[in-house]
């Protein structure tokens, strides 16, 4: 399978996406790579690392989308930039899946812009692993679309109860919808009227509202709300875990039992291990990898495209949204909707 490296993308670009791109060949007998950037920039950071493997092609692109740069705009602006072109290349059928490192609103704008949307989407939201003590919850949306309708996060929960079970392992996963209290009457009216369409067209699996505590937490395998609310504590969360493994790196000389406990959260709490959040809604794989992304973290972001592309993820969803009023319009064009 074909798969589009943005690798211009992130804080570390263009070495980390480069030996990410070199491990993740070494690592995947079945995966081809298009490393996108500046053609001569990757030719050098490749020789230094003793060449480029048959699986890897080079594709041209021009500039970067920066994080002070507005990405609707951008993607006008910047005709060729990295992650247009990388998006363009999965809209074209040149790529089956696409990993982006760097600007979150690019790569959705991307998307939303240039990709196509698997039948019956209508927006897209990024998924994302949060750890606990055994297994993961899954939120959506956490940054595609900041201002959801109902049918937008109960779509969303279809879309992560695929991607539940073939990341994860779930055989029938639970869902949620976040809110301020578990009882019905609890939340904002995005909430209680999701709570009403979940009522309307039941879901197996679903439980009603949870708590901001609960996505690390054994309550519910797939967490729905908008991606103004994910996003927000997306980043409390990062926040705090790094306050968290910091006090615990300072008390480790000299406070016995320490060590292997840091090592267990690092290994749960580090983005690294998981590689990316999915894109959910694009035809095709399309994974959105954090910023600091290092070379281990690039080569994990290429296998979560690589795994959801062989669990035929997208033919799952369209399968269930097919038979679902709530489904959008046939769509063959590009994704439509405002990205956060």
């Amino acid at each position: 399978m074909r798969i589009a490296l943005d690798a211009m993308g992130g804080d570390k670009a263009p070495a980390a996406p480069v030996e990410g791109a070199l491990e993740a060949v070494r690592r995947f007998d079945d995966v081809e790579l298009l490393l996108v950037g500046d053609v001569e920039v990757l030719e050098r950071e490749l020789a230094a690392r003793g060449g480029k493997p048959a699986r890897i092609t080079l594709v041209a692109s021009e500039g970067v989308v920066s994080m002070d740069d507005e990405p609707v705009r951008a993607m006008k602006h910047k005709p060729r930039n990295s992650a247009r072109v990388t998006a363009e290349l999965l809209a074209s059928g040149r790529a089956d899946g696409v990993v982006n490192l760097g600007s979150t609103g690019a790569a959705v704008a991307a998307a939303t812009l240039f990709c196509k949307r698997i039948d019956g989407v209508s927006r897209l939201g990024i998924a994302v692993p949060f750890p606990r003590r055994n297994g993961v919850s899954v939120v959506v949306d956490c940054g595609g679309l900041v201002d959801a309708r109902p049918e937008h996060l109960y779509v969303y929960a279809v879309m992560a109860r695929h991607y539940s079970r073939a990341a994860f392992g779930v055989a029938e996963p639970k869902v949620g919808i976040l809110s301020v209290g578990e009882e019905e009457h609890k939340g904002n009216k995005l909430v209680k009227e999701t709570w009403e369409l979940f009522k309307k067209h039941p879901m197996p699996g679903f439980m009603g509202n949870v708590e901001g505590r609960d996505p690390f937490a054994a309550v519910a395998d797939v967490i729905v709300c908008d991606g103004f609310v994910g996003n927000v504590m997306l980043k409390a969360a990062e926040g705090l875990g790094e306050m968290m493994l910091g006090m615990l790196k300072e008390a480790a000389p000299t406070t016995p039992g320490v060590l292997p406990i840091l090592k267990e959260m690092v290994r749960k709490l580090d983005y690294a291990e998981y590689g990316g959040a999915p894109l959910l809604g694009v035809r095709g794989g399309y994974i959105i990898g954090h910023g600091r992304s290092d070379g281990r973290a690039v080569a994990n972001a290429v296998r979560a495209a690589r795994d959801y592309l062989l669990a035929g993820v997208d033919q799952k969803v369209a399968a269930e949204l097919a038979a679902s009023p709530l489904a959008a319009s046939p769509p063959t064009g590009p994704s439509g909707g405002t990205p956060a």
